[in-house]
């Protein structure tokens, strides 16, 4: 079921989600999509995620809402 991010962050806030069937918005950011794995547990996201990707629909992995103390993040 398609979902916007604000609908998605208010679901899944503190979970890392990935997306397929994703839209982008006009500076190519994504604006909504179909979340077809989620956890707190970033692993186990990438290790399902395979299954979903068909590498024709657009898709999004990341971490939705705020990052926790003490956790790095690279951009």
């Amino acid at each position: 079921m398609y979902m916007t991010m604000e609908e998605i962050k208010k679901k899944y806030s503190g979970q890392w989600v990935f997306m397929i069937n994703c839209k982008r918005g006009e500076y190519h950011d994504t604006i909504g999509g179909e979340v077809v794995v989620h956890s707190e547990r970033r692993d186990k996201v990438i290790g399902e995620m395979s299954k979903f990707n068909d590498g024709k629909s657009k898709t999004f992995i990341g971490f939705v809402g705020e990052i926790p103390e003490g956790i790095s993040v690279i951009l």
